[in-house]
C-alpha cells in the first residue's frame, strides 16, 4: 500500500510506544530541564557544575539507551561530542558533528533516534538551536515522513527541527 496522506499511516506499534514510555520517563525530562538553561544559540549562559553534571547525566543516559538498541557507534559520537562541549566550556556553541554523522537515515518501517542540538526552523517558540532528543519511525513503505514515537520540548511543541543545519554543527567555527 501507498501512503498518501499521514492519516493513513498505520499506528506505532506496541513495543516502540514502551520504548518511547521508557524515554519519556526518563531521558526526555532531563533533555527539557537542559533546554532551559540554553540561550537560541545553544549556549548555556553562566554555567555551572549542576548545568555540567546534568549533561553528563543526559550524555551517560542517551549513551546507553544507544548500545541497548545496537547504536554503539552512535553512542560513541555522542560521548565524543558531549565531551568537547564540556571541554570548550557549555558557554560556547555545541558542536556535534560526529553525532550527526553517526544518525543512519532509517529506512522505510525502522526507528532513528537524535540526542544532540537541533535548529528549530519554525513551529513553537522559543526557536534556537537548543539539544533535543527523538525518538521516531519512519513510514512504512517510503511514506517520506518521521513519526514521533517521544520527543523533548523541540519536538513535542510542533516545531520542525533541522538537526545540525550550520556549518557549527559539524565542528567549524560559528559565525
Amino acid at each position: 500500500m501507498t501512503y498518501t496522506r499521514p492519516d493513513d499511516i498505520p499506528p506505532v506499534p506496541e513495543h516502540l510506544r514502551a520504548e518511547g514510555a521508557v524515554l519519556t520517563d526518563s531521558l526526555i525530562p532531563l533533555v527539557n530541564q537542559f533546554r532551559a538553561r540554553q540561550a537560541a544559540d545553544g549556549t548555556v549562559p553562566r554555567p555551572d557544575g549542576a548545568d555540567r553534571a546534568l549533561l553528563r547525566r543526559i550524555r551517560d543516559e542517551g549513551a546507553a539507551w544507544c548500545r541497548r538498541h545496537a547504536l554503539d557507534g552512535q553512542a560513541a559520537a555522542l560521548e565524543a561530542d558531549v565531551d568537547g562541549w564540556l571541554a570548550a566550556g557549555l558557554d560556547t556553541r555545541p558542536a556535534f558533528g560526529r553525532s550527526a554523522d553517526a544518525v543512519p537515515r532509517p529506512a522505510a518501517g525502522e526507528t532513528v533516534f537524535l540526542l544532540a542540538p537541533a535548529r528549530d526552523a519554525g513551529g513553537a517558540p522559543p526557536a534556537g538551536d537548543r539539544l533535543d532528543c527523538l525518538f521516531a519511525l519512519r513510514a512504512p513503505d517510503g511514506f517520506s515522513v518521521l513519526v514521533t514515537v517521544a520527543g523533548s520540548e523541540g519536538f513535542a511543541a510542533g516545531a520542525r527541527p533541522e538537526p545540525f543545519a550550520e556549518p557549527a554543527r559539524r565542528g567549524a567555527a560559528a559565525s
